[in-house]
């Protein structure tokens, strides 16, 4: 447990670092696109962090011998993975300012989209569906004729018109684009979509700690929280950089940038 408790304790660090620099957000408002919504992904990470370390046992919000939720971290492990893509794609990639413009009306055209679809669900009034219709259908036709959209496969532009995809890189593309091995990220990846899911995998780990114990969760659990870890503190090191921020704490900025270099050293 040695091994996993350390790594427990330094992503309680990095979740801390991460919370304390959220708040430095509050109220703060930017005409700059990708500092907003850099804020937006930091919001979203802080609260799965916490998730993540109240499934994990041994944590300050939990006991060494609670039962350990595996599938529920997998789940967590996989968000904050693609959260940290995500970011990363709209936020901090170098691209010239037409690719930018694309990136940002898919974030919006997605984001209207899915609102329309709960709206109806949910009887929403029809006249502020009606406003954002009209929103999303002038993106619509804004996506469809920039020239970044007829380069893609015909499957990815139905994809992103239905509302199915919010960019026109998938996980391994982005991360590829990041120069993070493939092979380790595929493979990870895969981990926690397998036990994310009921799949006879997913069923066959459960039923092998049950009978042989929890080392075979302890071996995964190590695995993917030093990799989370990693993507969750470049994440906060790039929007550091991004707001042009500086840490508090010396001993704050040495564990992001080691546990951001450890995500640049699997290339």
């Amino acid at each position: 447990m040695s091994d996993l408790q350390d790594l427990i304790d330094d992503f309680d660090f990095i979740t801390e670092i991460a919370y304390d620099l959220s708040q430095q957000f509050d109220g703060v408002q930017t005409e700059d696109r990708k500092r907003k919504v850099s804020t937006y992904y930091l919001a979203k990470v802080v609260p799965e962090c916490i998730s993540l370390l109240k499934v994990l046992p041994g944590s300050r919000f939990t006991k060494v011998e609670d039962i350990f939720d595996f599938p529920s971290f997998c789940s967590i492990s996989r968000s904050l993975i693609e959260a940290s893509n995500l970011h990363w794609y709209y936020c901090v990639e170098s691209i010239d300012s037409e690719s930018t413009d694309f990136r940002f009306s898919l974030y919006d055209y997605h984001d209207y989209k899915s609102t329309i679809q709960i709206g109806n669900f949910i009887g929403a009034d029809e006249n502020d569906l009606g406003i954002l219709k009209k929103s999303c259908e002038d993106l619509r036709v804004r996506i469809k004729e920039h020239p970044k959209f007829s380069a893609l496969l015909p499957e990815v532009q139905r994809q992103i018109l239905k509302g199915r995809k919010c960019s026109d890189l998938n996980q391994t593309e982005i991360c590829e684009h990041r120069g993070i091995d493939i092979n380790t990220f595929n493979g990870v990846y895969k981990l926690l979509s397998t036990n994310t899911h009921s799949t006879p995998s997913a069923v066959s780990t459960i039923v092998h700690t049950r009978i042989k114990g929890s080392g075979l969760q302890h071996a995964f659990a190590c695995l993917v929280l030093s990799y989370v870890a990693s993507f969750v503190a470049h994440m906060v090191k790039t929007i550091g950089e991004l707001w042009e921020l500086e840490f508090a704490k010396e001993k704050s900025a040495e564990i992001i940038y080691l546990f951001a270099e450890n995500l640049s050293e699997s290339t």
